[in-house]
C-alpha cells in the first residue's frame, strides 16, 4: 500500500531543513534519527538525514543531502514536492521512499 505526502515548499523548507508533517513517519521514535534513501524520478537516491525531536509536537525534518536535492532541482518557495512510500516495494528494492517535484508555474530559469 503506498502513502503519499505532498508539500508546498516555503522558506525554511528551501534553506534549513524540510519540515514533514508528524503523521508523515508516525512509527519513527521521537529522538531519533536515521538516513533515509529517496529515489527521484530520474532514478537518482539520495540519502536524507530525518531527525525526530523529543518531546509531543515536534515534527520530523530531513536535512543532509536535502540541500544538494534542492539545489540540483532548482527548487524555490512555493514548488510542490511529493513523497511515497511504498512498504512492499521498500523490502525487494532497497529504496524506501520516491520522491517527486511539481515546478510551479511562475519558477522560471536563468
Amino acid at each position: 500500500m503506498e502513502k503519499n505526502f505532498t508539500k508546498k515548499l516555503n522558506d525554511i523548507d528551501i534553506e534549513r531543513r524540510l519540515l514533514l508533517s508528524e503523521n508523515c513517519i508516525k512509527d519513527f521514535p521521537r529522538g531519533h534519527e536515521a538516513y533515509l534513501k529517496f529515489k527521484d524520478e530520474d532514478g537518482q537516491v539520495w540519502t536524507f538525514r530525518c531527525r525526530v525531536p523529543p518531546g509531543g509536537g515536534s515534527k520530523p525534518a530531513l536535512s543532509g543531502d536535502w540541500f544538494l536535492f534542492v539545489r540540483s532541482k532548482h527548487l524555490k518557495v512555493g514548488d510542490v514536492i511529493v513523497i511515497a512510500l511504498d512498504r512492499e516495494k521498500d523490502q525487494a528494492a532497497g529504496e524506501q521512499f520516491t520522491i517527486k517535484v511539481k515546478k510551479t508555474t511562475s519558477t522560471t530559469r536563468k
